[in-house]
């Protein structure tokens, strides 16, 4: 017998599918994914969604342009919380960039042995002082070819100063570089720079007498007194002059040229107010550039020969609050210190310190640093160089130095300086 039928009734919806209203929920997804979707923001899904979520139940939106509206703003903040902790970041990797790069590497150099001042005049002069430099175990030879009171130790071959009483030395450049080579030392030449009486007159690169003074020559005192000129470094002929120094010495076979007193001389009050009036004495920026100009001068002449510029400058001037007048004026321009090599003479004493430390605007501090260095083992010439360290790295602003010490110090004094720049790493001439 056949299987009876069972008649099936289908349930008809009162509504098509397709023209069914969506769910608020199903809304809300909609928004939710398109927004996720077009700005690319899935990594931050975690972010969006407890935000989104809390301002739902706590606001109770019902409509879509609400629900867009929350994203919307909590988006704006994911973005600024993330941007905000990118550039934390960064910021702290650059921090532990620079904690983490080594120091830069003390300044090295050789031995330099600084023959007499008037060795190159002729030459068994200069025989003999090469000889003691040889014995000296030094391996550079300093020589100097330009001195203080401006006259030219050596043939110069310079137009305007060659043939004139300028020049003292029977040898030329080359004659006393090539003996200085000879002994198996560095020839290095020191020159003088700016303090010259005579070289200042025929270069024409001498301070002048302001117009309204009826111009002339300026001399640093009474005529009566000693007074003597100088050569300016606002003149170009001077910076011209120096130039022309340097390139000579280094063609000749110098392997260093060391410039001595860049620097201006001890000007009066009326001199600065009055018979100089022309020039911004009382600008020390531009005082200090015209300085580096004559420096900049006989670095660039002196490379181009194949020679290094050294720059010599007084420790009592380094430590000393007020630089004026003193070849540590160029320090005003410290950017300018990594350019050159830099040597120090360590003309520094206890109570030179001690005077420097006073006068400073930060005088309690430094006399509770002079405290504590005080409390320190070692003799007083131990802790006169640790102190004189110290004043001198910060006033050169960590540019690398080397010293030169006195002939004068000898014995436990010597010893005991030389242990502290030592344990400084700081090179010693």
């Amino acid at each position: 017998m056949p299987p009876k039928k069972t008649n099936i009734k289908i349930k008809r919806s009162k509504f098509n599918l397709y023209n069914k209203k969506k769910s608020k929920a199903q809304r809300v997804l909609r928004v939710i994914i398109t927004i996720i979707v077009v700005c690319g923001l899935g990594v931050l899904g975690y972010g969006l969604g407890k935000p989104l979520i809390k301002y739902i139940q706590e606001k109770g939106s019902n409509t879509e342009s609400d629900v867009s509206s929350a994203i919307t703003a909590i988006i704006n903040s994911q973005i600024e919380q993330t941007t905000s902790e990118q550039t934390v970041s960064e910021n702290v990797s650059s921090t532990e960039s620079v904690e983490e790069s080594e120091p830069p590497a003390p300044l090295t150099t050789d031995k330099v042995y600084y023959l007499a001042e008037d060795a190159a005049l002729s030459e068994a002069s200069l025989s003999a002082a090469v000889e003691e430099a040889k014995n000296s175990g030094c391996s550079v030879a300093a020589v100097t070819l330009k001195n203080a009171d401006g006259y030219m130790l050596y043939k110069t071959e310079i137009a305007g100063v060659k043939d004139t009483e300028i020049v003292t030395g029977t040898l030329t450049a080359a004659q006393i570089a090539e003996k200085i080579s000879a002994a198996g030392l560095t020839p290095a030449a020191r020159i003088n720079t700016l303090m010259d009486k005579i070289g200042a007159v025929y270069t024409e690169g001498n301070y002048e007498l302001a117009g309204a003074q009826g111009g002339g020559c300026w001399l640093d005192n009474a005529q009566s007194k000693g007074g003597k000129p100088w050569l300016s470094p606002f003149k170009e002929k001077t910076v011209g002059y120096i130039g022309n120094v340097s390139a000579e010495l280094s063609k000749a076979g110098f392997k260093q040229i060391i410039c001595v007193n860049t620097r201006y001389p001890a000007f009066h009050g009326v001199d600065i107010s009055t018979y100089l009036n022309d020039l911004p004495l009382n600008d020390s920026a531009k005082r200090a550039e015209a300085l580096w100009n004559v420096v900049n001068s006989a670095k660039e002449n002196a490379e181009n020969g194949g020679a290094e510029l050294w720059l010599e400058m007084s420790g009592a001037g380094v430590v000393a609050e007020t630089r004026d007048c003193t070849d540590a004026e160029l320090i005003l321009n410290g950017e300018k210190l990594s350019t050159v090599k830099i040597a120090v003479n360590y003309d520094v004493t206890e109570e030179i310190l001690k005077n420097a430390e006073t006068s400073s605007t930060s005088s309690s501090s430094a006399n509770a640093s002079a405290t504590s260095n005080a409390a320190e083992e070692g003799s007083v010439e131990y802790r006169t160089a640790k102190r004189f360290i110290e004043k001198a790295n910060s006033a050169l602003g960590g540019a690398q130095f080397a010293v030169r010490l006195p002939t004068a110090l000898s014995g436990q004094a010597l010893e005991d300086v030389t242990k502290a720049l030592s344990e400084a790493g700081i090179a010693i001439l």
